[in-house]
């Protein structure tokens, strides 16, 4: 690892003690110094859709997500900060691809400030980060394929 990750790493764990310090809202499922995370991808696409989640080490395989429901999982971070969860969507022909977790983004601060909870409100032209409504474009394919073959 470069001295860059090394140092936003480090930079993001000081920010997570300091959100917890500061008292991010701990009341719900998000207790403790290692606290475990959902992620929620609602679909708001209008069709059903096949997501696919996986991480360096895991592969959560294929989940078929009605119109108006959600797919839920959970993990807890790696304890060097650099955790990512990289999905596929599927729906009417159409793959693209999102980060549903990405440390390096700052998820950990926004998803911590919800209990912890990261919900995804996923429409045809990308993914919304839904609490803060902050919208994303889809990952570009060549990217997204890198990615997909580095880790």
């Amino acid at each position: 690892m470069n001295s860059k990750g090394v140092a936003l790493g480090a930079f993001t764990a000081i920010i997570s003690v300091v959100v917890l310090l500061l008292g991010a809202d701990s009341s719900q499922a998000c207790k403790g110094s290692y606290p475990r995370y959902t992620v929620e991808i609602f679909n708001n696409m209008g069709t059903g859709m096949n997501v696919r989640c996986k991480s360096k080490d895991d592969d959560l395989g294929i989940h078929y997500v009605a119109p108006a429901q959600s797919y839920y999982f959970s993990f807890k971070p790696n304890i060097w900060f650099t955790t990512l969860f990289y999905c596929s969507v599927n729906w009417n022909g159409r793959t693209e691809y999102f980060d549903a977790f990405n440390i390096d983004r700052g998820d950990l601060v926004f998803c911590l400030k919800q209990g912890c909870l990261c919900t995804w409100r996923l429409t045809p032209d990308g993914p919304c980060f839904y609490t803060y409504d902050r919208c994303l474009p889809w990952k570009p394919k060549l990217l997204a394929s890198m990615v997909k073959h580095e880790r």
